[in-house]
């Protein structure tokens, strides 16, 4: 103890006090500052060389700093051993962390962007070309199935329309003459029948007398003149018989060409009636009316202006009565929609509370190109409320086909080899576990594989905690063995 109080340099371990020992030490040695002896200072006989009265008084000023700092130093020395002390035995500091447990879950939210759609819509164009006469619904109006919308004036075909109308009874007439030639063929061939039963008959008749006469003329009653001249009558109307059987075939054939010339003027005059009622039905479109119950989104007919047929769009009606809320489902969650889930249906702009619901159909596939398929919910809407366009926000509870386990995002620590969690066990060690994530819910993520379910797991775990490091769970820390089914 004695001599650390006489070594200042050992005391407070001070590099400015070291340093001035040291040069003391060396100005000693060199002979520049004399050890402190007075007698030898005050003897004028001394081996050493006189001093001078300044020089005397520098002598004195350096030997009392070293005693100032030579005191100092033993006031200091308490305080530093005590601190020498305690910096060699540090206190270890235990973290402090929270910790979760994985949840049990059957079911699962998520919600996707979805669009109003009006249960039917249908864009009014011109089926005729024309100038618009008049229009006597506006934007924004209700209207009724069948009820007027606009009229068009079509001047061009009303001309059309009469000119067809015309053609048809000039076709009418010609089958009527037809006709007319049919039974006068008809009446043609009927006589040319008859004139063909008379000469067969007279033939019949000339041939049973040709007979007799040849029995006559073989028993010399009658002369072989006469016989000839039998012969040659009955050759006559044979031949006369011929020509009335042609006459009946050609009389015939005319009959048919008259039946067939009938048929295809009736034809005729079919396909211009056609024509006639085809204008007629294109007159009706004259009148533009509502094909359903529905209110006007889109009136673009003005009075006057010129209108062609299939190409300018009049009017836009929507029937709003119900809505069709269409959703693009992501290829993820595709497998587990299909008509019966459940969904909360809201739009975030609105007052207005969630609507709840249920998939009333889906496509049953997958877009390639977006991974999403269709499916549609479809609300009621009497007070007009939900608007046709509009963005809405679903929510589908969905249900999976096993339960699985569930944990925070904040417990997961990205690393090179993949998702890792820390799990503290009942010694509070850390260990860093790999899992493998299945579908992301938001807020907490489906773990397939690696969790049994009453792990401990660090929340906001940092990247400096590895495997073996001892911590402490809060008291306070969510740590229950709480198997909550959502």
């Amino acid at each position: 103890m004695a001599s650390s109080m006489l070594n200042p340099v050992l005391v407070l371990g001070g590099k400015a006090i070291e340093k001035k020992s040291s040069r003391t030490g060396e100005l000693r040695r060199s002979g520049v500052m004399p050890k402190l002896d007075p007698e030898s200072s005050t003897k004028p006989g001394s081996g050493s060389s006189a001093v001078s009265p300044g020089a005397s008084r520098r002598k004195w000023t350096l030997m009392g700093s070293a005693f100032v700092v030579a005191g100092a130093a033993i006031a200091y020395q308490p305080w530093n051993a005590s601190s020498v002390t305690h910096s060699a035995a540090p206190e270890i500091e235990v973290r402090m962390v929270d910790v979760q447990r994985p949840v049990l879950t059957t079911s699962s939210s998520v919600v996707l962007p979805a669009t109003f759609r009006p249960w039917q819509t249908a864009s009014l164009a011109a089926r005729v070309s024309g100038y618009l006469g008049a229009w006597h619904k506006d934007l924004g109006d209700q209207v009724q199935a069948g009820e007027l919308l606009a009229e068009i004036e079509t001047p061009e075909l009303d001309q059309e329309v009469a000119t067809a109308e015309a053609s048809t009874r000039e076709a009418d007439a010609a089958v009527l003459q037809a006709k007319a030639e049919k039974t006068e063929a008809d009446a043609d061939l009927k006589s040319a029948e008859a004139q063909l039963a008379r000469v067969q008959s007279e033939l019949a008749l000339a041939r049973s007398q040709l007979a007799r006469r040849e029995k006559l003329v073989a028993s010399r009653v009658i002369t072989q003149e006469e016989f000839d001249t039998f012969t040659r009558d009955v050759e006559a109307r044979t031949a006369i018989v011929a020509a009335a059987e042609s006459d009946v075939v050609r009389r015939r054939m005319n009959l048919e060409t008259r039946m067939a010339i009938i048929e295809a003027r009736v034809a005729t005059a079919r396909s211009r009636q056609s024509n006639v009622d085809r204008l007629r039905e294109l007159q009706v479109f004259k009148r533009i009316v509502a094909p359903f119950d529905g209110r006007v989104t889109r009136r673009t007919a003005e009075t006057g202006m010129l209108v062609t047929a299939g190409r300018e769009e009049l009017f836009v009606l929507e029937d709003m009565s119900r809505i069709r809320v269409q959703i693009q489902v992501p290829q993820t969650y595709a497998m587990q929609t299909a008509p019966g889930v459940t969904a909360s249906i809201r739009v975030p702009e609105s007052a207005m509370k969630s609507v709840t619901g249920t998939i009333t159909r889906t496509s049953s596939s997958v877009n390639s190109a977006s991974r999403t398929m269709l499916a549609e919910i479809e609300l009621e809407n009497e007070g007009l409320h939900l608007q046709p366009g509009s963005y809405a926000q679903v929510t589908l509870n969905t249900q999976h086909v096993n339960s699985s386990w569930t944990i925070p995002t904040n417990t997961i620590v990205m690393k090179v080899e993949g998702p890792h969690v820390a799990v503290v066990d009942e010694q509070g060690q850390v260990e860093l576990r790999r899992v493998s994530l299945g579908r992301d819910l938001g807020s907490r993520v489906v773990v397939n594989s690696g969790l049994l379910g009453s792990e401990q797991l660090v929340v906001n775990p940092s990247d400096d905690l590895s495997t073996g490091q001892s911590v402490q769970v809060q008291p306070s820390s969510g740590n229950r063995l709480d198997l909550v089914q959502k």
